[in-house]
């Protein structure tokens, strides 16, 4: 099995999109875009969510098809807002040189259409087999690869507002410290994130937790590894991602919590060179 890519044929975006819309309000109310896309990209984190859910449930083989062969069926991970599943119904494409599927719709669990298709509910996708990996641990030390944190993702900062190494540093030194009271209070805060690199094929759970900076909108995440040396296991910060990508990336596992939902919003709304002043205002 492949991707979804490789997999299914949706249509052309605006069709995509219909079809992102129907499953979105089906599913329990949630973020599913940003604000400053809203209007030409309405459901970007959806779209993320579903095509890499997708791929993990192929990587498990934990598609379910049909008796007669003509359907394929993938358990989406959502639920209704009466905690029904939701599953998604593909089709046989007969369409020479396409994918071989295409997408029939979105459907609940008690609809017609799957249970007379599908006699069982296929299981929803995993990504981790230790569940400790998905939760922060507030017992480990946190720290923090600096120098490969501001040498590789300079442009990062730089689009964050912020073109100084040596203040970077500065607030990095910060924001661990105000991090890690905040983690100790709600270790939701440190989203778990399915990493795999295209090139070796590495596969690990990393955690996402967002960095304060401040008297600044959080803009940036950090990215944790559970190190485990010979004296000892820890976390370590090895690089950032923009808040929207952290996002985007964490919400494959779970929905995130208020307090990211707040930060989201807040990025949205606050005038970005007044947050860059103050910070600089509060470092000085």
């Amino acid at each position: 099995m492949g991707t979804l890519r490789e997999d299914v044929f949706w249509g052309i975006t605006g069709k995509y999109n219909q079809k992102l819309e129907i499953l979105a309000r089906m599913a329990q109310p949630e973020k599913w875009t940003y604000k400053k896309i809203q209007d030409s990209d309405p459901y970007r984190i959806l779209r993320n969510y579903i095509q890499f859910t997708y791929d993990r449930l192929s990587e498990e083989h934990k598609f379910c098809d049909s008796a007669d062969g003509k359907y394929r069926c993938m358990n989406t991970g959502l639920l209704t807002i009466y905690n029904q599943e939701i599953v998604a119904i593909f089709a046989k494409n007969n369409r020479e040189g396409k994918q071989p599927w295409f997408l029939n719709g979105f459907f609940k669990e008690t609809d017609k259409f799957f249970t007379i298709n599908f006699s069982a509910l296929p299981p929803m996708a995993d990504f981790c087999d230790n569940v400790k990996d998905l939760i922060y641990d507030n017992n480990l030390e946190l720290k923090l690869k600096k120098e490969h944190i501001i040498d590789d993702n300079f442009e990062r900062f730089v689009d964050a507002g912020f073109s100084s190494k040596e203040l970077i540093s500065v607030l990095l030194d910060s924001a661990k410290g105000t991090l890690e009271k905040k983690l100790k209070r709600n270790f939701k805060l440190a989203l778990p994130f399915y990493y795999r690199n295209t090139e070796t094929g590495e596969c690990k759970i990393q955690l996402l937790a967002p960095l304060y900076f401040p008297g600044a909108p959080v803009r940036l995440a950090l990215v944790l590894n559970k190190i485990q040396s010979e004296a000892k296991e820890y976390y370590e910060g090895v690089t950032i991602l923009p808040v929207e990508w952290a996002y985007m990336n964490a919400r494959l596992i779970a929905k995130p919590d208020e307090e990211w939902a707040r930060i989201m919003d807040e990025i949205d709304v606050t005038d970005e060179n007044t947050s860059i002043k103050n910070a600089i205002d509060k470092i000085d």
